[in-house]
C-alpha cells in the first residue's frame, strides 16, 4: 500500500478511475491516507463520466450545433447532478488536517466533502436499482420517452430549434436510467445532422458506435455524414465547397460563384432575373423549369432586389446565389459539384477547365 499512499492526488486519481467503485471504496478502508485519497470529490465526479458517459461532452456537442439544453438539464430535479454543489467546502472538520505527504497546493486543488461520492451513489442507484419492479418501471419510462422523442423528430429539419432542444433534453432523461443507450447518441447525432452541423453529429455517432458497434442506424447515418463531409469539405485533392464552420462557401467556391453570377447576369444589371434564373436551371438540369418553379426559387433565396440602375425586380443578387449553393451543398455536395462542371469548372479542383 505504501506506493499508493505516497502518490499525489492527481496520480492516484488516474489509477483509481480504472477501478470498480466497490474496489475503490474497499481500498479506502486500508489506511487513513488512502481514505483521504479515495474520498476526493473530483475523483468521483470524473468516475461518473467514466462509468456512465460524459454528459458535459454531449451538452457541448449539441451546443455547437445550436441546441442549448444546459438550463433544462441543470434545473430539472429529476436529473442526478454530475457536478459538485457550488457551496462545496474544501474539507469537513473531522478530516481537515493534511497528511504529511500532502502538500498545501494539492489540498487547494481538490475537495473532500463526500459530495462527489454521494453524486456517484445516486447515479449508480438510478442505473442499477435493487428492486426488479423499479427496473421494469424505469425501462417502461425510458421507452415511453424515446417514443415521444421520435414523434417530435418526425417533422425533420422543419421541427425548429425549440423542438430539437426539447427532444435532446428528453433523451437526457432516458440516459438517467440507461446511460449506455446507443439509440440516444444516434438521435442526438440525428438532431445535429438535421441542423446541417456534421462535425458534432459525427462525434456523437462515434460515441454511440463505441457503445454498440452493431447498431445499424448509427452505421447508416455515419456513412451519410461522412459522405456529405467528404463532398462538402473536400477529401484528398478535392477543394472544399464550404468554410470550416459550414456556414458559408469556401474561398474557392465563392470565387467560382462570382464568375457564374457574371455569366448568368446577361444584362449586367446586378440581378439574376426570372429569365436568367430559368437559364441557370436549364444549364444545370438540362430542361427549362416552369414559371411556378422559378417563382418558388426566387422567393426561397431572393425577392425584390435593387438593380444597378435603382429599379427593384424579382430575382437574386450574388448573396442569394451563394446561399442557394451553400444550402444545396449541405444537402448534397455532389449535386453542387455537378452543377459547377456544367459551367466549365472542374468539380474536384473547382478550377476553370
Amino acid at each position: 500500500m505504501a506506493s499508493l499512499e505516497a502518490l499525489p492526488q492527481n496520480l492516484f486519481n488516474q489509477i483509481a478511475i480504472e477501478l470498480e467503485a466497490a474496489d475503490l471504496t474497499t481500498l479506502a478502508l486500508a489506511s487513513r491516507r488512502l481514505h483521504r485519497l479515495a474520498s476526493c470529490d473530483e475523483l468521483w465526479i470524473e468516475k461518473i463520466s467514466a462509468d456512465f458517459g460524459n454528459r458535459t461532452t454531449v451538452i457541448d456537442l449539441l451546443a455547437d450545433a445550436g441546441v442549448n439544453i444546459t438550463e433544462l438539464v441543470t434545473n430539472n430535479p429529476k436529473i442526478t447532478p454530475w457536478q459538485l454543489p457550488k457551496d462545496c467546502q474544501q474539507a469537513d472538520d473531522s478530516d481537515s488536517e493534511m497528511d504529511e505527504s500532502e502538500s498545501e497546493s494539492e489540498s487547494d486543488s481538490y475537495s473532500y466533502t463526500g459530495s462527489g461520492l454521494r453524486c456517484y451513489r445516486d447515479r449508480f442507484i438510478k442505473v442499477f436499482p435493487t428492486s426488479s419492479d423499479e427496473l421494469v418501471n424505469n425501462t417502461k419510462r425510458a421507452e415511453a420517452i424515446l417514443d415521444e422523442t421520435k414523434q417530435l423528430l418526425r417533422a425533420g429539419p422543419d421541427a425548429g430549434i425549440e423542438m430539437f432542444a426539447e427532444a435532446a433534453y428528453r433523451l437526457m432523461l432516458v440516459q438517467e436510467y440507461f446511460p449506455n443507450s446507443a439509440e440516444c447518441y444516434y438521435l442526438w447525432a440525428l438532431i445535429c445532422f438535421m441542423l446541417n452541423d456534421f462535425k458534432p453529429s459525427l462525434s456523437l455517432l462515434e460515441i454511440g458506435h463505441i457503445i454498440n458497434s452493431d447498431f445499424a442506424p448509427i452505421k447508416e447515418l455515419t456513412a451519410e455524414v461522412r459522405s456529405i463531409m467528404d463532398g462538402a469539405y473536400g477529401s484528398g485533392s478535392d477543394a472544399p465547397l464550404l468554410n470550416a464552420s459550414g456556414s458559408g462557401p469556401s474561398p474557392q467556391l465563392a470565387k467560382v460563384l462570382a464568375i457564374m453570377f457574371q455569366r448568368l447576369d446577361s444584362d449586367r444589371d446586378g440581378v439574376l432575373s426570372a429569365s436568367e434564373l430559368s437559364n441557370m436551371v436549364k444549364i444545370t438540369n438540362g430542361q427549362s423549369p416552369s414559371a411556378a418553379t422559378i417563382s418558388q426559387i426566387v422567393r426561397a433565396f431572393g425577392g425584390q432586389v435593387q438593380t444597378k440602375s435603382g429599379r427593384k425586380i424579382a430575382g437574386w443578387d450574388l448573396n442569394s446565389l451563394i446561399n442557394f449553393y451553400v444550402a444545396q451543398t449541405l444537402d448534397d455536395p455532389q449535386e453542387t459539384r455537378g452543377d459547377l462542371s456544367k459551367f466549365g469548372f472542374n468539380p474536384r479542383t473547382l478550377k476553370a477547365e
